[in-house]
């Protein structure tokens, strides 16, 4: 068994769509980034890929490749998990985290599990998606930005 940890974060900015575990809220800003910038799916990546010591997101789809120009973060979450596959891996659990005063998670939560269970070939009930704020405190609090930390639980395969 192995275990990683993933922390991504974003600034907000107007006149960007905010793309959250795959899905689009309304919402009167986005996250600025490379790539979609889903803050979700990205730590999700870095923790599966912690666990494997696999490297992160940034050296599989380094910002300075333009084929990453606004990628869908779900697509390169489903390159992750073939690349664990790959690597004789399989994912036990996922339990992620977004930090965010706005907006609020629980409406698309089910979908959210839906695309990461998808994209990686598991069951639901193998992912924990969650949502807190902090009170007003720090950048998330001001609204500035979105951030989300994920921890992830695999095993090597034939062990």
């Amino acid at each position: 068994m192995r275990i990683g940890e993933g922390y991504d974060v974003h600034r907000l900015v107007r006149n960007r769509p905010l793309i959250l575990g795959g899905e689009q809220f309304e919402y009167k800003k986005g996250l600025i980034g490379h790539s979609d910038a889903d803050v979700l799916l990205h730590a999700i990546s870095d923790a599966l890929l912690g666990a494997a010591a696999l490297g992160d997101i940034g050296k599989h789809f380094p910002p300075s490749d333009m084929k990453y120009k606004d990628a869908n973060s779900l697509l390169l979450l489903k390159e992750v998990g073939i690349l664990l596959k790959n690597n004789g891996f399989s994912i036990c659990n996922i339990d992620a985290t977004l930090i965010a005063e706005m907006p609020k998670l629980s409406p698309k939560r089910d979908k959210i599990i839906k695309n990461i269970a998808s994209a990686l070939e598991i069951e639901e009930n193998q992912i924990s998606v969650k949502a807190t704020t902090e009170e007003g405190l720090g950048f998330t609090g001001r609204g500035k930005g979105i951030a989300a930390r994920a921890v992830a639980l695999i095993e090597e395969n034939g062990k």
